[in-house]
């Protein structure tokens, strides 16, 4: 085969552009602070040709948006956020890494949900829903999460008050705009490229930054690291297998499952940085590359099927 063809659908691979993220992030970390500002619109504009496809009549009537908000919050924070900081209080050796945990668990879902559940063939207009519900509630729930755990409002309501209208209500709006224009056939073929090498973007960038750690302190990363497999991998297949045998649509389960496993994890550690320590930003950043890895897993499964 051509070589020149052979790069060309490396390039357009989401799992090879996953994990050269990662291998990238540790070889050259120090290219992360560069790209640390560009993470934002990256993670919009994937959001943006993530939905673009999904029709406005999707959010009528208003009265069926209730059930997949109200689900989003229960299985992101309800489950998620309780298995999480359980295993945290068990498992870590000082309250700076236990901090860092409460940030990861009073964070909304991740906005990859929304774009993985198109990937992964599930009911992506139930996940965006969910998605704005979950970070709508996180408004409330994040400062008192904080309050309890904490003991402190460190995180101001604003703060992810921004984040909601830049990853979510922006690229709504947007797409409705390209779906008014009829670009989205056109946006179509481009959709799976544009998303790869968004989700390759922040990856690279949330482990370059953490890089140090990484190399440096394995036993923290160990305990950690522990949490977010429990947290992630084997919460996922409990929720996935439980809600099979409750008889609940695959497409459904679909997003259920990533909404009870994926927090917002890379924002998390930046926050915990900017408000804590480096080594409370310890658990954001493991958890997003178990995110990534778990992403990657999903990813293969479901092309082998």
């Amino acid at each position: 085969m051509n070589p020149l063809r052979i790069a060309y659908r490396l390039l357009r691979n989401r799992n090879f552009l996953l994990v050269m993220a990662f291998v990238l992030g540790i070889t050259l970390g120090q290219v992360a602070s560069w790209t640390e500002q560009l993470t934002l619109p990256a993670l919009a504009l994937v959001m943006t040709v993530s939905i673009v496809q999904i029709s406005t009549k999707a959010f009528l009537p208003l009265r069926k948006l209730v059930h997949p908000m109200l689900l989003a919050v229960a299985f992101n924070y309800l489950v998620l956020s309780t298995v999480m900081l359980a295993l945290a209080w068990w498992l870590m050796p000082n309250r700076e890494l236990w901090i860092g945990f409460v940030v990861v668990a009073a964070a909304p879902p991740g906005v990859a949900v929304i774009p993985f559940t198109h990937i992964l063939a599930g009911d992506t207009a139930f996940s965006l829903v969910g998605t704005v519900g979950a970070y709508l509630a996180a408004l409330v729930i994040t400062p008192a999460m904080f309050l309890l755990w904490v003991g402190e409002s460190f995180l101001q309501p604003l703060e992810l008050l921004i984040i909601l209208v830049e990853l979510i209500v922006v690229p709504v709006v947007l797409s409705r705009l390209l779906l008014l224009a009829g670009l989205a056939q056109h946006i179509e073929k481009w959709r799976g490229t544009i998303v790869n090498w968004g989700f390759f973007l922040v990856i690279f960038t949330v482990v370059g930054l953490n890089r140090e750690m990484f190399l440096e302190r394995p036993e923290i990363v160990g305990l950690a690291s522990a949490v977010a497999v429990v947290s992630i991998f084997v919460l996922g297949y409990l929720i996935n297998i439980a809600l099979k045998k409750l008889g609940v649509k695959r497409a459904t389960r679909v997003s259920l499952t990533l909404m009870g496993t994926v927090k917002n994890s890379g924002v998390a550690a930046a926050t915990a940085l900017a408000l804590f320590s480096e080594r409370a930003s310890v658990p954001g950043a493991v958890v997003s590359v178990f995110n990534v890895l778990y992403l990657i897993y999903l990813g293969l499964r479901a092309e082998q099927k």
